[in-house]
């Protein structure tokens, strides 16, 4: 005797095949896009069927009549086309389409209620007559859409909706938005992810090692030898750890892509446009919670290229383009983030028409309007309610676009960049974090607090000498600016914005400036010091500091003490700071520039300046200038003297997984090893006075070495290395000199008016590698 599923068994049963079903009628909605422009691929037709019949068999099973019946009118639809006895058109696209979507209806109806619906309009009938007419043939489907006379292909507006499962929609999401998260009711609004079996197996050895280490170290004493290499087993497990967690999330951007073609396919027939979307970079990784919130944002930006880029069919032949827009979505990862780009050929947007309705709505004044730049224009866009359509349709006129798509990047970390060319086209850029549990920050001191400022927006950083604050800090009326490079920075303190009490003030001790890039601002933020960098945890914050508004998160840092995040967008907004455009004139003209003679190599090179000791030559000049180009530095690290080991004698490093070489030509490790002993000699005896009198014992932090993570060329491609330095000086631009072996072998450079030698292994780099990409300094 056969037994009867339980109820139990029966929701587990239908949760997977409501998701099984999703993710059919998402591969059947890219096949039948691409069907439209290969009418003649079999595969297309053969995978769309697959796809219907398996809904119409799991169905019988489980006793969705509704749904039943509905598949097996779109199998005999689809049977017809496959045995060729049918010719693909937009009729019989649009059909299939509608097909599509009151699946997708109905299934959605089953997830929010558990049953195919009960009222009198739940009644499909209409819609199975119109696939029965489509699979005759029938040349009476006039009656079903109500379509106007017939036009070209492209031109054909889309039919109405039908009854029945179209109808249901708007009620299934009212529905969907109160139903309470339990039984079948929820099958679909249970987050799920697919995992390679090979990321899960690497997962449980990381795991297993993760337990092994922490027995080892519950058995160890605090003070034992071994405890120090146990520590940094343990670090180097949970970062291996912690990438393979981040793997499993990651989903490729492809499957948000896929939503798209259906979407631009309607809304060029709707709109009047001929529209074709290509994408780039659709295996890209991003976290599947991001994934789900850029979806809206994507969107509306999509939906903005088709209504406002492309152009109507006869403007773009009066112009010279061809009749077909282009929309591209491309995606690709940069300085840990995924950039996102919608990139349209239309008409671009012109500045004047922009800002004729700024002055019109009273944003701007005409003297303003007058001299804004093309950045400050094209920011009129993100402002709420702002719209340059002339006339409000069914897509587009409200003002509800780019503001929107600003708002919701920004609530999870993201920013979005507008660039337009008026006859070119329009690029819209969302940069987004990689997750948003997880982020590299570096942690600053300001004011008696700690701060975390998150790496992506870090451009570089700059310490301040106390003699040379009065030469760099200049001002300007009443605001305090930084010149860097030549360059003015608006400079702005933090423990002054903050409101922070003053931290008195020390002899001979500088400040620390972050130079920071955030929606096209950049702008110096004035700290009293570093703290190392660190992976954070990002914990969302309060109401109240939500309030605040320049805060993005909280995380509690290493030491136990709480840090705030900083959203460096909010402090530039609060401190003043507008977006500046770049001289684009002066950069290509820079870009275009000839040597006008052997001396100067290149006009343009950043380099690191750092001092490394010199020994065999007088007290008082053991210290030199060094150099070394910005673009083989990947990272400047400070790094605990006792995370360095030896192997044959020499000096290495763990780093990011890899085992890294470290290069310590001036001798500064053995100088902090001695400084360091030095120091540990002192403070037992300090300690022993200290239990003697019963005062309370200060632990300092250990000595740290100062490590440049460098890319050094290779035979068979870049490898990094470290390299030791006293200390770093500064990121300047330098002129590299004419190298003369009988005067100084060595290369030379100029920087900031002095001579500095530019390291042997390196110096061919500083000449010829390009600086385009800015490495990320902490």
């Amino acid at each position: 005797m056969t037994r009867r599923p339980d109820k139990g068994e029966v929701e587990q049963l239908t949760k997977e095949f409501l998701v099984e079903s999703q993710e059919g009628l998402d591969r059947m909605e890219s096949c039948l896009t691409e069907l439209e422009l290969h009418p003649d691929d079999g595969e297309l037709v053969s995978e769309i069927f697959r796809t219907v019949h398996t809904i119409k068999g799991t169905t019988g099973f489980l006793g969705f009549t509704r749904t039943q019946a509905l598949a097996h009118a779109g199998e005999n639809l689809l049977g017809a086309l496959r045995d060729k006895r049918l010719k693909v058109n937009s009729r019989l696209i649009d059909g299939l389409l509608k097909l599509m979507d009151g699946l997708r209806a109905i299934l959605t109806l089953i997830a929010a209620t558990g049953t195919e619906g009960a009222r009198s309009e739940d009644d499909d009938s209409e819609l199975i007559a119109h696939l029965a007419q489509l699979k005759t043939g029938d040349s009476k489907l006039a009656k079903v859409s109500k379509s106007p006379p017939k036009t070209s292909a492209m031109e054909q507006p889309l039919p109405p909706p039908l009854k029945g499962a179209l109808a249901d929609t708007k009620a299934v999401e009212e529905t969907i938005s109160v139903t309470a998260t339990s039984g079948s009711g929820a099958l679909l609004s249970e987050p799920s992810v697919r995992v390679d079996v090979e990321v899960l197996n690497q997962m449980m050895n990381q795991v297993g090692e993760l337990v092994l280490t922490r027995n080892q170290i519950l058995r160890s004493a605090p003070g034992a030898k071994n405890f120090s290499e146990l520590a940094r087993r343990l670090d180097s497990v949970t970062v291996e750890l912690r990438e393979t967690v981040m793997r499993a999330r990651m989903q490729p951007v492809g499957h948000l892509f896929s939503k798209f073609p259906r979407m631009v396919r309607d809304l060029g027939v709707t709109c009047g446009r001929r529209v074709r979307l290509e994408f780039e970079g659709s295996e890209t990784g991003l976290d599947k919670s991001l994934l789900e919130a850029i979806r809206d944002p994507l969107t509306h930006t999509v939906r903005n290229a088709v209504d406002h880029g492309i152009e109507p069919p006869s403007e773009r032949v009066r112009v010279g383009k061809p009749v077909e827009g282009v929309v591209r979505m491309r995606a690709f990862h940069h300085c840990g983030a995924v950039i996102i780009e919608v990139i349209d050929d239309g008409a671009g947007i012109s500045t004047e028409v922009v800002l004729a309705k700024a002055i019109e709505r009273g944003l701007v004044t005409p003297e303003e309007a007058a001299t804004m730049s093309q950045r400050d224009v094209l920011q009129l866009l993100f402002v709420a309610g702002f719209s340059t359509a002339k006339e409000i349709t069914c897509i587009s006129g409200r003002g509800v676009g780019l503001d929107v798509v600003r708002n919701n990047m920004e609530r999870v970390g993201g920013r979005v960049e507008l660039e337009s060319r008026v006859g070119s086209g329009t690029t819209v850029r969302m940069r987004v974090p990689l997750t948003l549990a997880i982020v590299p920050a570096l942690v600053v001191y300001s004011g008696g607090a700690s701060f975390a400022l998150p790496q992506s927006t870090l451009a570089e950083l700059v310490y301040v000498p106390e003699h040379e604050a009065e030469q760099v800090v200049e001002r300007i009326g009443t605001t305090e600016v930084f010149r860097l490079r030549e360059r003015l920075l608006p400079l702005v303190w933090l423990d002054r914005l903050l409101g922070l009490k003053q931290i008195p003030h020390v002899d001979g001790v500088g400040f620390y400036i972050a130079v920071m890039e955030s929606e096209g601002c950049r702008f110096g933020l004035a700290v009293n010091d570093l703290k190392a960098p660190e992976e954070i945890v990002v914990k969302p914050l309060s109401e109240e500091l939500r309030e605040i508004g320049i805060y993005s998160g909280a995380t509690v840092l290493g030491d136990g003490t709480l840090a705030l995040i900083l959203d460096v967008a909010a402090v530039g907004a609060r401190a003043g700071v507008r977006p500046v455009a770049e001289d684009d004139a002066k950069t290509d003209e820079l870009a275009k520039a000839t040597p006008s003679n052997a001396s100067q190599i290149r006009l343009d090179n950043s380099m690191v300046i750092y001092e490394i000791a010199k020994h065999g030559v007088a007290e008082g000049e053991n210290v030199e200038r060094m150099a070394m180009p910005l673009s083989a530095v990947e990272r400047i690290e400070s790094v605990p003297l006792d995370q360095i080991e030896y192997a044959s004698g020499r000096p290495v490093l763990q780093y990011c997984g890899d085992l890294i070489p470290l290069v310590d030509e001036g001798g500064v490790l053995r100088e902090l090893r001695a400084n360091a002993e030095t120091a540990a000699s002192n403070r037992l005896d300090s300690e022993k006075i200290a239990r003697a009198s019963g005062r309370e014992i200060a632990h300092s932090r250990g000595a740290m070495a100062t490590v440049l993570i460098c890319m050094r060329p290779e035979a068979r491609g870049l490898r990094r290395v470290g390299m030791v330095v006293r200390r770093v000086l500064d990121v300047s631009a330098g002129t590299l000199l004419d190298k003369n072996a009988a005067a100084c072998p060595e290369q030379l450079a100029m920087v900031k008016k002095r001579v500095t030698m530019v390291h042997d292994e390196f110096s061919r780099q500083a000449a010829l590698a390009p600086m385009e990409n800015l490495r990320e300094v902490a």
